[in-house]
Formats: C-alpha cells, sequence, structure tokens
C-alpha cells in the first residue's frame, strides 16, 4: 500500500528569502513513487493473505431505511477520551485538516519529478501549463501548475465523487487511498455507521450534490461503489465526528491538496436529519476541499465559511473572486493557485480552480490504451527469479487507473493496482508453470481496456549467444497495494475479466448517479470492456 502522505510534513518545507514571505511545502498528498507495484505470489504469502480476517461487510443501499434513526448513539465519555487523536504533523482548523506547517503559515507547492514518471516524458517545459490555465500567468510562483503529473492525473481530468451512504469499516495510518478504505480521519478498525435519514432522503440528496458538481465531467454514484481501479473521492455521508479522529465539526475534509494531486481523498460529512440542501452544501464543501479550495466570504458559496448549517439556501460554487477566509497567522494554503486565477493569493474563484483540473461536461467516447512493453509474450524465466511488468498507458482524459492480474487457467492467483502510478509490476514468488499476465485500464467512462501475454517459469531455454533469458524484478518496495489472491475484501475487481475473453466482456451494472425523481433508483451504467491482445 503505498502512503500518499509524507512521513514527516515538516520535510521539504523551504524558507522564502524575504522575511514578510512565506515558507513553502511541497504537496503532501502527490505520490512520489519508489519502486514498482510488487505482487508477491509465493505459497507463503498466499496462505498469509488468505488467513487475514474480512471487516464487516457494509449494508446494502436498499436496506437504508432498516437502519433510519432519530438521533446518534451516545458514546462513553471515557470511551471517547482513549480514541486516537490526529496523526502526527496535523491539525484541524474548522472543517479542515492541513498539515502543521501550513497552519503556521505555509504555501503549498507541487514537487518537480524526475522525466520518466511525468506523462509527458519531460516534453513540457515547467509551468507551460500556467500559460494555458492562468488568467495571470506571471502571478504564478515556482511549484504551481507546473504540468509534471503522473499518468492518470493529467488535467483535464473527469472525476468520480462516491457518496458513501452505507458505512465501512477504515484505517488510519497509509495516508490517502479511497479504494482501500485509507483516511487520515479515520479510527483504525473502526466500522463507520451507515447514514440514518433513509434510502429517499439519501437520494434526494445524491441529486442536490450531483447538481453542484454539473459544470465539470464529475459524476456522483452512490448506488454501487466504484471499481477500486479508478481514482475517486469517497464521502462518509452519515455518523458524527466521534467516529472520527476528528473534532467537532459539521463535516471534515484533509485539506490544502492545491491542484488536487490526491485524487482518492475521503471526507465526511456528518448530517443525518438535517434537510437535502444543508446535507448537499455541507457535502459540497468538503469535496471542495479534497480539491483544494479553501473557505471564503460569501453568503451563496459553497465554500463560504461559518454559514448557517440549518438553512434552506442551496449554495453554489462561486464564479467570481471572493475573499478567503484566513485565521490569524495562517497563510492562504494555495494561495498559488489563487493568484493564478485572481492574480492575487488572498482571494479564491472556486469554478475557476475546479476547471482548470476537471474537463467540461459531455460524452467520453474514446477508450484509453494500455500495452504490455516488458516482457515478451511466451517468454520463458528461470525458476526462482522475479519478473518485472511494464506497461504504457494513455488516455484522452486524465482520472483513469489500472492494474495487472495474474491468471493459471482459468484461476485467479492474484491482482495489483497501480496507486502510485508508476507503470511497473514486480511478480515474484511464482512456481514452475505457465501463467497468462493481463493489464488492465479503466477510464471514468467505464471503459475497461486489456492486454495479456503468456509466460513460462522454469525450462528455462538458452538463446542462441548461449545467455539464459529471464527476468527480475526492478527492486524497491511494495509501493502500491491493493493486492489480491481471490480472498479481497472491499470492491474488488476479481472476477471482471480474465482469460477466455475476445472482443467483449459482457457487463457489469454500475451506479451512475442520481435517477430522475427521489424514490426511484438510479439506473446503472453497462460497462463493455474490450479485450486487446498483444500482435506477436
Amino acid at each position: 500500500m503505498v502512503s500518499l502522505v509524507s512521513a514527516s510534513l515538516l520535510i521539504g518545507v523551504v524558507s522564502t528569502a524575504g522575511a514578510d514571505e512565506l515558507s513553502v511545502i511541497d504537496n503532501p498528498y502527490q505520490v512520489v513513487p519508489d519502486g514498482p507495484a510488487l505482487l508477491d505470489l509465493s505459497p507463503e504469502a498466499v496462505a498469509t493473505r488468505r488467513r487475514a480476517p474480512a471487516g464487516p461487510a457494509a449494508i446494502a443501499f436498499g436496506d437504508l431505511d432498516k437502519y433510519a434513526r432519530d438521533s446518534e448513539p451516545e458514546v462513553d465519555p471515557a470511551e471517547l477520551a482513549k480514541r486516537p487523536g490526529l496523526p502526527p504533523g496535523w491539525v484541524q482548523i474548522g472543517d479542515e485538516v492541513v498539515p502543521e506547517a501550513v497552519a503556521a503559515g505555509a504555501q503549498v507547492r507541487a514537487r518537480t519529478l524526475p522525466n520518466s514518471l511525468r506523462a509527458d516524458g519531460g516534453d513540457a517545459p515547467q509551468g507551460a501549463l500556467a500559460d494555458e490555465i492562468c488568467a495571470f500567468p506571471d502571478k504564478v510562483p515556482p511549484g504551481v501548475y507546473v504540468g509534471d503529473w503522473t499518468p492518470g492525473a493529467e488535467y483535464p481530468r473527469r472525476g468520480t465523487i462516491y457518496l458513501n451512504f452505507v458505512g465501512a469499516t477504515l484505517y488510519n495510518g497509509n495516508g490517502e487511498n479511497s479504494a482501500e478504505d485509507y483516511s487520515l480521519l479515520a479510527i483504525t478498525g473502526h466500522k463507520y455507521p451507515s447514514f440514518g435519514g433513509g434510502e429517499d432522503k439519501a437520494i434526494a440528496v445524491a441529486q442536490a450534490v450531483q447538481a453542484d458538481f454539473d459544470d465539470w465531467a464529475i459524476r456522483t454514484v452512490y448506488l454501487e461503489r466504484p471499481h477500486k481501479t479508478i481514482p475517486y473521492v469517497m464521502t462518509m455521508v452519515g455518523g458524527s465526528y466521534k467516529d472520527t479522529v476528528s473534532g467537532p465539526a459539521g463535516g471534515v475534509a484533509p485539506s490544502a491538496d492545491c491542484e488536487d494531486f490526491g485524487l482518492r481523498n475521503v471526507c465526511y460529512s456528518f448530517t443525518n436529519q438535517q434537510g437535502v440542501t444543508t446535507q448537499s452544501n455541507i457535502i459540497g464543501q468538503e469535496i471542495g476541499h479534497t480539491y483544494g479550495l479553501g473557505h471564503t466570504y460569501g453568503k451563496d458559496r459553497i465554500m463560504a465559511y461559518g454559514y448557517a448549517t440549518n438553512g434552506a439556501q442551496d449554495m453554489i460554487f462561486g464564479d467570481d473572486c471572493a475573499d478567503i477566509y484566513v485565521a490569524a497567522n495562517q497563510g492562504g494554503a494555495c494561495s498559488g493557485v489563487n493568484k493564478c486565477h485572481c492574480g492575487i493569493g488572498e482571494q479564491q474563484d472556486d469554478k475557476a480552480t475546479i476547471s482548470a483540473i476537471y474537463a467540461p461536461p459531455g460524452p467520453d467516447i474514446v477508450e484509453p490504451t494500455i500495452e504490455i512493453t516488458t516482457p515478451a509474450d511466451d517468454e520463458t524465466f528461470e525458476s526462482g527469479v522475479g519478473i518485472a511488468v511494464n506497461v504504457d498507458v494513455w488516455d484522452d482524459f486524465g482520472g483513469y487507473g489500472w492494474k495487472m492480474m495474474v491468471y493459471e487457467g482459468d484461476e485467479l492467483l492474484g491482482e495489483k493496482y497501480d496507486y502510485s502510478r508508476i507503470r511497473e509490476f514486480g511478480i515474484n514468488g511464482l512456481p514452475d508453470g505457465t501463467y497468462e499476465v493481463v493489464v488492465e485500464i479503466e477510464d471514468q467512462a467505464d471503459h475497461i481496456v486489456q492486454d495479456r501475454i503468456t509466460i513460462h517459469i522454469g525450462d528455462a531455454v538458452e538463446t542462441a549467444g548461449g545467455e539464459t533469458t529471464g527476468g527480475e524484478t526492478t527492486g524497491g518496495t511494495d509501493s502500491s497495494g491493493g493486492d489480491s489472491t481471490g480472498a479481497d475484501s472491499g470492491s474488488s475487481d476479481a472476477g471482471t475479466s480474465g482469460p477466455g475473453m475476445d472482443d467483449e466482456e459482457g457487463c457489469s451494472c454500475r451506479s451512475a448517479g442520481p435517477p430522475a425523481a427521489p424514490g426511484a433508483l438510479a439506473l446503472g451504467l453497462l460497462m463493455f470492456a474490450s479485450t486487446r491482445r498483444r500482435r506477436t
């Protein structure tokens, strides 16, 4: 499992020369790959994973009425006092949880990545993106809109909001990863409760949230959880702050993710009995924080600071430069981004900021592509060696993801998600035999495309030069997590694809967003997946 947050948030803080200027901090949500995504298929590792107990299953969305409640259960104060606080290096300011350095006034910038990790291969000069999307490109400081994203995180993106009304068992200590239920604000092993307002209200809330994001290619789903492959922000709807490590608030979110490098954040809306509009306002604000938006002034703004949470007004994302709310001795965490759109760091244009990241609405008819570049199809390896699997990936919009699966015949031995987007997998521990390696890419429009090869372990073949063909992993540690051996819990994609497929995969019904009227279930999208075989 890759940690999406620096072990020490103060590492990378750089003081500026001017006495009146703020220090800066590298974006703590930015993924910096440190090695291939390793899948260990040794008998010992497989047995260990299969013995691991699964967490309590979430309830079905259609059962929400059974868990409706008029009030939240009381928590013993002594028990509450035993619960852990925020992770070291983080503090809470209102409904935002930010690095201590940001609370002390530091600004946030992106880290410069090696050209080999960049989606553009390093062809675009640093800062080139600012010239395209900034109203005031000359105001943008170094490290803002530099265009050095990794594949899958390119701008513009398409995105997904998953409103989790059914609860989940969450975990702390490994950064932010919505697919694997990791959250900075979670109590490890605690079963976060389901929504208490019933099914009809949940559907109405989802409709209202989707309406707030209709200006972008951002869909809201809630009936079924998205596949782990694609990045999505997850909002836990229901419960209370007592179900997290945070303090009292109407909702809470990890914040200061300028330019939305995190992609897989988890935020919370402690709403159950409030009105639909109030709930959608709070949810929208917490999601906005995960996109890097801070608080502003303005009674009609979703991102407004201190609006009445029991009010009935349907708030909006602002489409002009509004003054940001800054607490005493606190800098504007995303002031560099604000300078891009407003010319000064003390104002924020909500819509311009989101529009720099996410594409306008519209159909996505272009399938992503994925190709195994190494090893070659039908390649043979010596017994006991590690195997490096490298892939090329592409889509016309950011927001896609990919994984690797290993089959023996029709049996799925294991799968691995490349959460760190390094485009390199490692396979260790395969016994002698013949296997099929399948890589799969998915985009935010439910297009699924595969590439596959056959490999052989044992009975190594000598080349004409007398050397033995073989392979080895490129070192490093397991930096992406999400491996499975058929006993994976949560939203595993196991079984959605595999050997024997030719041109189509069939279908898997998914939640596609709120229906036209409350009380009716949302229709699912039908996913058609094409399987591409390597030409040899």
